[in-house]
């Protein structure tokens, strides 16, 4: 039992990523998964490459490095902070298209995750609604 509340401990992250992952999937607005039928389409593409490679490196960096001890040596230094602050004001503007989109009750489903994850799941939704937030946006 000990064993098993380490590894989820360990784990954690992952385990809020992958379940916060499945819902959004099964919770999207686009009706294809990885092709776009609006103009623009590259572009659903560039996010899904985008995010795709992050995650590759997040998981290679996560096999490497315990998170929260590397974010404890981060936060000791002066630039660490910087680049974390600079990091969540420019998350602001993400999440406010996010709220403008989909509107408070879904924005606050994906609040969490994208609090955790940033970037990851920023990505993540802009590539699930690519063509709903192409029609609402630039067209």
């Amino acid at each position: 039992m000990k064993d098993i509340k380490k590894r989820i401990k360990r784990n954690l992250l992952w385990l809020i990523f992958a379940v916060s992952t499945l819902m959004a999937i099964a919770t999207r607005a686009d009706t294809s998964l990885f092709i776009s039928h609006g103009p623009y389409g590259l572009g659903k593409h560039i996010l899904w490459g985008l995010f795709f490679s992050f995650l590759g490196y997040t998981i290679y960096c996560s096999r490497k490095e315990n998170f929260f001890k590397s974010i404890k040596r981060i936060g000791e230094m002066y630039w660490g902070w910087q680049v974390g602050i600079d990091l969540y004001i420019g998350l602001l503007l993400p999440l406010l298209i996010i709220y403008l989109h989909a509107g408070e009750l879904i924005f606050l489903f994906w609040i969490i995750p994208i609090l955790i994850n940033v970037n990851l799941f920023t990505l993540l939704y802009f590539a699930l609604n690519y063509d709903a937030l192409v029609s609402q946006f630039i067209l």
